[in-house]
């Protein structure tokens, strides 16, 4: 009952009884007329009585059943709690539907109707009896929500959550400044220090020195951190989480190009290798943590800072790499290498040697001229190459055509390579350090016994089960690595000059006929093989190309765009679908081909089989010409003026698109294409680089292209 209708219940209940006095009075004096006027009266009054008092009866009734519905009404103390609670707490339905808020629910989430517009973990559905009273709770921005599920007993099926919301935001910015707080290790390390200062005297080193302290000093200062000096070559930092957030990667680009700023000589310079150990539980650990990722930036040859994005992560960020590092000519760790491959050979019953997928001149020159080479020692070695994806059968060829007899001895399939593997076996692999590019992955997981050789960035997922390994990212070629090995054993006149070729063949391809990344060593390696007996022109015939490569190729060097003065040629997939179709002149050359060798393993194929192999290697034969052609275009692009780095972008099957990167380096304004393409998930070094993306269109890939190739000159203004 309202307030009005209690007042006028009051004023009848009293005129009744007023009334009723006035009409006992006129009864025992008044006339007849008088006593029915306040008979009358008195009725009336009586009657308006008892309308008042059914009326107050419904409202009673109403409100009962309404405080049976709804907790926001059961009392006036739950509507006075509803209206002033300060506390944010909302209650809803069994639909998810907010059907009250406190005042403090109110202020904060004014335009909150459903709990799905919270985006709270809550699953409505969920919301049943057997969640009843069962408190719960989840995290919602800098708030604990706590809620719980209440039925209600007067109506079947009705079910009602109530969420407190607790505030944490002086908590969340407490445990902000205690992380932010935390201090880590940061190792700093000038590569090749000893052989940097070899030549030089003692007054130039001095003076050197001086300038590498200062910067390293500026650089922990201005990020208010504490550097102390353990060597000549090393420093310990000490930088906290508050100043990593802050640090972005042109601030460690900056730091690298400052280095590089001081000159040796007039052609050498500084470099710096860092490693940060954010992550850390304690002083300890960090210190592992910036070990290890010093290892990773010495595995990329140096000259990088490696630090984790956020102290939760468990992989490495890397930045640098931006400039051609200066050679270092170490033939005292080829000479320990050399005498520790001829023990390892000496301890194994056989070799077997195998480079990576899709096979290059110099995977396979590195495969063959160390495996010739381990023969001409006495040494039973064989070479596994996978004759259905090589690009470099024109090479196997020319060993078939001159030394045919050893060719046969030295070649082998995939089968018998895995019949000859014992525990005694060692597996040699050669240019490429990562599990995912082997030729075979079957001969190298069955190997007890491995060993790798290789001039590539450390991958992501590298061979971690080696007994032995030769790394060098600065070398051209790993036939140049392989040539440098075999140089310390007396093989004039022992080993077959069509293997001096093979490994000519190699240095050619991945130098570009000696201009990318040569030095003295690559020289001295061409010099070594030309002793030999290696011959140049026989070298040049075997990169001549089809008619069909040098058509795709003028195909994609007339369909290139200039985008900021970067080259990006794009296969097209109408271009695709042509150039990987297969006639019928090539699937039965195909036929011809896979039947003669089938028949030498001992194998007997036809019919469906037949066909099905036959297919296959005429597919990836028509993907090698796609590859080479754009690998040539790459390469053709960089003659162009003003060209910083060109990129081929082509599809290599439905699911895959390919992009080759080249450059002339960081000379002259030019582009490190290994940092270009790192964004994109891909590696490689500043001249040459690639990446394989999967599962997107041509478009797709351009765009995500033309994004990294933004970022990166981005990154290269801010320094």
């Amino acid at each position: 009952m309202t307030g009005k209708s209690r007042n006028l219940f009051k004023l009848v209940s009293m005129l009744l009884v007023a009334s009723s006095l006035y009409c006992a009075f006129g009864i025992l004096g008044g006339g007849e007329v008088r006593f029915w006027i306040s008979l009358c009266i008195t009725s009336l009054i009586g009657i308006a009585y008892l309308i008042l008092f059914m009326q107050n009866e419904k409202e009673l009734e109403e409100a009962k059943k309404k405080a049976d519905d709804s907790p926001d009404d059961t009392s006036t103390v739950s509507r006075y709690f509803m209206k002033y609670c300060p506390i944010p707490a909302i209650v809803a339905d069994e639909t998810g539907t907010v059907r009250a808020k406190t005042k403090g629910a109110a202020e904060l989430l004014p335009e909150l109707k459903d709990l799905k517009m919270l985006g709270a973990p809550i699953d409505v559905n969920s919301l049943t009896a057997d969640s009843n009273g069962e408190m719960k709770t989840f995290e919602w921005e800098h708030y604990r929500v706590e809620y719980f599920t209440a039925v209600n007993t007067g109506e079947t099926g009705r079910y009602f959550t109530f969420l407190f919301f607790k505030d944490l935001s002086e908590a969340h910015i407490l445990r902000e400044e205690a992380e932010d707080s935390r201090n880590y290790v940061a190792l700093l390390l000038i590569d090749e220090y000893d052989e940097l200062f070899s030549y030089e005297k003692d007054s130039k080193r001095s003076e050197v020195v001086i300038k590498i302290d200062k910067i390293a000093e500026k650089f922990v200062e201005k990020h208010n951190g504490l550097l102390k000096k353990l060597s000549d070559d090393k420093y310990f930092a000490i930088l906290s989480e508050k100043e990593l957030k802050h640090m972005e990667e042109k601030d460690y680009l900056a730091l690298l190009e400052e280095m590089h700023s001081i000159h040796v000589s007039e052609r050498t310079h500084v470099s710096l290798s860092m490693g940060i150990g954010r992550g850390g539980n304690s002083l300890r650990e960090s210190e592992e943590i910036a070990r290890s990722a010093l290892s990773v930036s010495q595995k990329q040859g140096g000259d990088h800072v490696v630090i984790k994005s956020s102290n939760n992560d468990t992989s490495y960020v890397s930045y640098g790499g931006a400039s051609t590092k200066t050679e270092v000519n170490s033939q005292s760790k080829v000479k320990l290498f050399s005498d520790r491959l001829k023990d390892h050979a000496k301890a194994s019953d056989k070799i077997i040697i195998m480079g990576h997928n899709f096979s290059d001149m110099d995977a396979v020159g590195a495969a063959s001229g160390l495996g010739g080479a381990l023969r001409a020692l006495g040494f039973s070695a064989y070479v596994y190459v996978n004759r259905e994806t090589t690009l470099a059968m024109s090479l196997i060829e020319r060993l078939y055509a001159n030394i045919e007899n050893e060719a046969k001895e030295l070649f082998i399939s995939e089968e018998d390579a895995l019949e000859l593997i014992t525990e005694d076996t060692l597996v040699i692999i050669v240019d490429t350090n990562g599990k995912r590019n082997i030729d075979s992955p079957a001969i190298y997981e069955k190997a007890a016994k491995v060993i790798y050789i290789d001039h590539h960035i450390q991958t992501q997922c590298p061979i971690d089960n080696f007994i032995d390994r030769y790394h060098d990212s600065e070398a051209s070629s790993a036939s140049e690595i392989v040539t440098e090995v075999i140089r310390y054993n007396n093989l004039k006149n022992k080993l077959s000059c069509y293997y001096a070729d093979a490994l000519l063949s190699g240095i050619t391809l991945d130098t570009k006929d000696f201009v990318m990344k040569t030095g003295v060593r690559t020289f001295e390696a061409a010099a070594y093989l030309k002793d030999l007996g290696a011959d140049p022109v026989s070298v040049k015939l075997l990169f001549a190309n089809s008619f069909d490569i040098d058509k795709l190729r003028s195909k994609l060097v007339e369909g290139t765009e200039n985008y900021n003065n970067y080259a990006i040629t794009c296969l097209g997939e109408d271009t695709f679908k042509e150039y990987s179709l297969i006639n019928d002149d090539e699937l039965e050359t195909a036929r011809r081909i896979v039947s003669e060798r089938s028949s030498q393993n001992g194998v007997l194929l036809s019919g469906a089989d037949l066909d099905k192999a036959a297919v296959s290697y005429a597919a990836d034969k028509k993907a090698g010409i796609i590859k080479v052609a754009a690998a040539q275009a790459a390469d053709q692009l960089l003659n162009t003026l003003n060209i910083k780095a060109s990129f081929a972008v082509f599809r290599t099957n439905d699911n895959n698109i390919k992009i080759s990167a080249r450059s002339y380096g960081t000379v002259s304004g030019g582009a490190n294409v290994q940092d270009i393409v790192k964004r994109l998930g891909g590696g490689g070094h500043i001249t040459m680089a690639a990446v394989d993306i999967k599962n997107k269109s041509l478009e797709d890939v351009c765009g995500m292209l033309r994004n990294a190739l933004d970022e990166y000159d981005s990154a290269m203004k801010s320094i």
